[in-house]
């Protein structure tokens, strides 16, 4: 089974924001976005990944999820 990760060290360096920073634009605790960076997480919430896309202004969700 393929798994799913979250690009969201390579989406805040290209965006140039820290996880603090994210976590402002996004609701989203500090900790489950630093889970999410480091693919510690086992399970994603798609509302996660919507208010991410939201906040960094993103329509394709190719740029945010990868497939392993």
């Amino acid at each position: 089974m393929p798994k799913v990760e979250i690009a969201l060290n390579e989406l805040l360096h290209k965006h140039e924001l820290t996880i603090h920073a994210l976590h402002l634009k996004t609701g989203i605790r500090r900790a489950t976005l630093s889970e999410l960076a480091n693919g510690k997480r086992e399970r994603i919430q798609l509302e996660h990944i919507e208010k991410i896309a939201e906040a960094l202004d993103i329509d394709d969700m190719n740029e945010i999820l990868r497939f392993k």
